[in-house]
């Protein structure tokens, strides 16, 4: 198996991102950290939380006009339930983070013209995934009947935000 392969393979793991990163630890690192391997454990009682949490939510919004105004974290793989069945699938997802009073939220969305238009714009370099530096603002447009099948499609406006200091 090539290393490409394995790449494209782990890619399609649940939660695994699907542009590829470097790993944040090496497999040393991981293999020393082990629970299991240490005599003892840090004490985390003076440790600092991360500003930004773990946990994510699906955003489906409800109505026409509806808007997220976002820092894009990336394009992930992520189990969703289908909307018709209600059966987990894994999809493709565009990640982004949302700052709503002082409260930090993470969202996911697995519209396909979403995570579309979000993957071409970080290609051409409109978006910088897991940086403050392109802002954008997603505004839900509402469904459009496609014109090769009977489907609907969600149709979604995303501009970037200037902020000011």
């Amino acid at each position: 198996m090539t290393e490409s392969t394995e790449k494209e393979i782990a890619v399609k793991k649940p939660g695994a991102v699907a542009t590829i990163a470097e790993p944040r630890f090496s497999d040393s690192e991981i293999a020393e950290s082990n629970i299991d391997n240490q005599s003892s454990l840090p004490d985390l009682a003076s440790s600092k939380e991360h500003f930004v949490p773990l946990n994510i939510e699906y955003w489906s919004p409800q109505a026409e006009g509806e808007e997220k105004r976002v820092y894009v974290y990336g394009i992930q793989y992520h189990e969703v339930p289908d909307m018709k069945t209600g059966e987990l699938k894994i999809l493709e997802c565009v990640v982004f983070i949302e700052r709503i009073d002082d409260k930090l939220m993470r969202f996911i969305s697995a519209s396909k013209v979403l995570v579309g238009n979000i993957a071409v714009a970080i290609k051409r370099g409109d978006i910088i995934p897991q940086s403050t530096l392109t802002p954008v603002s997603i505004k839900f447009l509402g469904q459009k009947k496609n014109r090769t099948n009977s489907q609907l499609s969600s149709r979604w406006q995303i501009t970037p935000l200037i902020v000011s200091d």
